[in-house]
């Protein structure tokens, strides 16, 4: 880990790196694949491989024609949103997003819906938060990303994220992707996306963007 990046915009992934929601993710997209007959993506392997890139296209090139993958998202969102309401914060991450949101522009650029994570940031009175953009906004990561990257032209932009394709769409986009070990991916699977930096906890990410 290099020195305190300067004058940062911060963007955090939700899923995996403020949220430890894997176990109800991967549960409820099971059991859409199980009543959708999807068996060919109804494993954790299958899941997991979705967030090595471009989701929607790898669930394309699984087969899935359009009208049916809409389906299927329409399906998974509500059940998501009403599962959300369980899933608990990493250690230290409410009180560091918080703090960070208090001193520096920081945004969550996520795959989950924005009405989760709103509700989240109240929940646990994270306050300063600049903005969320949630998949009901826009579906492709890199576009969330550069459209907090054009509202701040004069900042260095980075993405916190914890899966291969996290640090792609990040580094499509231009920001600098930043990798968490505690996520969805095992530390080799997201070096395989070229992290600028690699962060164990959420006090070595504190450090990294303050310095102290």
């Amino acid at each position: 880990m290099t020195a305190s990046p300067q004058h940062p915009v911060i963007m955090f992934d939700y899923d995996g790196v403020i949220a430890d929601s894997l176990e109800i993710c991967l549960a409820e997209f099971n059991h859409i694949c199980t009543e959708m007959g999807l068996d060919q993506l109804n494993s954790r392997d299958a899941f997991l491989q979705l967030s090595e890139g471009d989701a929607l296209r790898r669930l394309f090139w699984a087969g899935l024609p359009l009208w049916r993958l809409k389906r299927m998202l329409r399906r998974f969102r509500p059940r998501l949103e009403a599962a959300a309401r369980s899933v608990k914060p990493f250690d230290g991450m409410p009180e560091l997003l918080g703090e960070l949101a208090q001193r520096l522009p920081v945004y969550v650029v996520t795959s989950n819906a924005s009405d989760t994570i709103h509700w989240f940031l109240e929940t646990h009175a994270v306050e300063g938060v600049r903005g969320v953009i949630g998949a009901d906004q826009e579906v492709r990561k890199a576009k969330k990303i550069k459209r907090v990257m054009r509202e701040h032209p004069e900042r260095t932009p980075y993405y916190v994220g914890d899966t291969k394709g996290d640090m792609i769409a990040a580094r499509r986009a231009g920001a600098a992707p930043v990798a968490v070990t505690w996520g969805w991916h095992p530390r080799d699977k997201i070096l395989e996306g070229r992290p600028e930096h690699v962060v164990e906890s959420p006090a070595e990410l504190r450090a990294l963007f303050l310095g102290e």
